[in-house]
């Protein structure tokens, strides 16, 4: 049902300056953006299908065919290239060389890229594809300019199927308020060398390709050595995730137009300013079930049909909560890269008693919601907790092996929790 969404939208026809070459703090093995001139920014199987920006990035080893694209809002071009880090399952850098896990020297430039076509702000579009690796884990890339500056760094998976893996999803409603979702699991490892499964195995279950709520280091229940298996049965619900609510969603497709839940547009100065329409909590709002993307994104232009055509549109997100909320309010999804710092943090308005936010997106179709961020707790109070939500999931199995000395991604699976 994404896939179709996707093909009918595409059948159904704090102030930014720009540009600039602002630095903020960065972890380089976060999905992150570190120059205020580069734009969305996706990472993702490169099908040749209309859905596949909508792919996590999580490739077989077999079939690496990962593409990255990015804008940059300076219009001259730029020297980037790409360096690529094996990572431990809990995504530090791990003890590998190069040599280890690449069959070439580590940097890659970026050679792909085309101007944009008579649009408000101009940018240059890049894109690369990202090379093979030869074992399975976590990576991450980083693209640098001028060899020196990380400027984006993303993450991303290459998995092997070296067990064999059986899920049990019939855990939707569990939990105490029946809002939660969970998964069991049982996989057989009969080809690994394995001395202590309880240790050697690790299992995280990730949704809607959040890295904020992943949840790790769920116990074994049963470890059956003679058959070489292992199940892990999920009866608490520190290991379950709330099952949300589908995502917000806002069409920009055309700047001609007024699209879907957008309350206007300012075409008085270039670029033009898109205002959403006035959010309000959900919380006590009944479900209701529509189709979205999983808190991502798609670039379509409804108004131009030349390549590279999509205008970058100032967009306003207003959140009205009749009072300052405890905590920190973040808009949440792929429009931000799934973080919660400075450019997903909303500012209240202490006179209009509502939470603001700007940003400046590509034209497009866009997911997103809303998240209280309270020390090192996020809370989904702003959306209701559902146990019906469709929500995407993945199961990842990780195992230690001895040699080479590195966390092997040697289990995955995606799901769809309550498919429509």
């Amino acid at each position: 049902m994404k896939k179709l969404l996707v093909l009918l939208l595409l059948a159904s026809c704090t102030p930014l300056s720009y540009p600039t070459t602002g630095e903020v703090s960065y972890n380089l093995f976060d999905d992150g953006v570190f120059s205020s001139t580069i734009k969305t920014v996706q990472l993702y199987p490169d099908k040749n299908d209309a859905t596949n920006v909508l792919l996590p990035a999580s490739v077989p080893i077999q079939e690496q065919n990962l593409r990255l694209e990015f804008d940059d809002l300076v219009t001259a071009y730029q020297s980037y290239t790409v360096r690529i880090s094996h990572c431990n399952s809990d995504w530090t850098k791990s003890s590998l060389s190069n040599l280890d896990f690449l069959m070439e020297y580590n940097s890659f430039p970026i050679n792909q890229y085309a101007f944009s076509s008579d649009t408000h702000i101009p940018y240059l579009h890049y894109w690369f594809i990202v090379p093979s690796v030869k074992l399975s884990g976590n990576y991450v890339l980083t693209v640098y300019l001028d060899d020196s500056k990380p400027v984006l760094s993303k993450r991303f998976m290459v998995y092997s199927k070296q067990v064999q893996l059986s899920l049990n999803t019939d855990l939707s409603g569990a939990g105490q308020l029946n809002n939660k979702q969970g998964i069991s699991l049982s996989f057989q490892y009969p080809n690994l060398d394995v001395i202590n499964a309880s240790t050697q195995f690790e299992v995280q279950i990730r949704q809607n390709q959040r890295w904020d709520n992943l949840i790790t280091n769920i116990p074994p229940a049963f470890i059956r050595e003679a058959e070489r298996a292992i199940e892990y049965r999920v009866n608490d619900e520190d290991y379950m995730h709330d099952g949300g609510n589908e995502y917000r969603f806002i069409d920009l497709r055309t700047i001609i137009n007024t699209g879907q839940n957008l309350a206007k547009i300012d075409r008085s100065v270039k670029p033009y300013t898109a205002y959403a329409g006035l959010d309000k909590s959900r919380q006590h709002d009944r479900y209701s079930q529509y189709l979205d993307f999983n808190g991502n994104f798609v670039i379509m232009n409804y108004d131009y049909t030349l390549q590279y055509s999509e205008n970058y549109i100032k967009t306003v997100f207003t959140l009205s909560t009749g009072k300052k909320i405890d905590g920190t309010v973040h808009l949440e999804g792929k429009l931000v890269n799934n973080s919660f710092s400075k450019e997903s943090e909303m500012l209240y308005d202490s006179a209009r008693k509502e939470y603001r936010k700007e940003l400046l997106l590509k034209q497009g179709w866009y997911n997103y919601q809303y998240i209280i961020e309270k020390g090192n707790k996020k809370s989904n109070l702003l959306e209701g907790n559902h146990f019906e939500t469709e929500n995407l999931y993945e199961v990842l199995v990780y195992y230690k092996s001895l040699q080479p000395r590195a966390d092997l991604l040697v289990g995955y699976l995606q799901l769809n929790k309550n498919p429509r």
